[in-house]
């Protein structure tokens, strides 16, 4: 007897798809562990590169992510000398967050490696395949925007940014 065509679910897909996608940024935050930063820092270094020096709670509301995890990834970044705090010249109460010259080096060396995971892994697929998978993603994702409030901010170790 000859069986119909298989049913493949949403579940299926989409469990299939959050485990690729764990695997995924896995792996390139184990290579940017090995050029010396993580995803998050390497996210927060390159967020002052681009908007320059930010308050600590700005960066924290930008990312969503509470007050202390934000002081965690800036402590570890100016232990690295990546980052320095600075004293806000509108408000002598707060501090400035911003990125030092060994932090911009920091950030070229990591965008390289993440440049070339990057092409590793999506280099595999073919011109065409490319195409077709930024389709769906744009499809998937307006199916999750429609999921998430208004007022949800990204998370910083999840978000993937260009």
């Amino acid at each position: 007897m000859a069986e119909g065509p298989v049913m493949i679910t949403p579940e299926q897909v989409g469990e299939r798809y959050l485990a690729v996608h764990h695997r995924m940024l896995r792996a390139v935050n184990d290579e940017m562990l090995g050029c010396g930063l993580s995803m998050a820092r390497t996210k927060l270094l390159r967020r002052l590169h681009e908007q320059g020096p930010t308050r600590q709670n700005v960066l924290a509301a930008d990312f969503g992510l509470s007050p202390h995890s934000i002081t965690d990834l800036v402590d570890g970044l100016e232990r690295m000398g990546m980052a320095e705090r600075r004293p806000d010249p509108t408000d002598r109460r707060a501090k400035l967050v911003s990125i030092t010259e060994a932090g911009e080096a920091g950030l070229e060396v990591a965008n390289a490696t993440r440049d070339r995971l990057l092409t590793q892994v999506f280099g595999a697929l073919s011109e065409a395949d490319r195409a077709t998978f930024l389709r769906l993603l744009d499809s998937l994702d307006e199916a999750a925007k429609r999921l998430i409030s208004p007022s949800a901010t990204p998370d910083l170790l999840t978000a993937v940014s260009a």
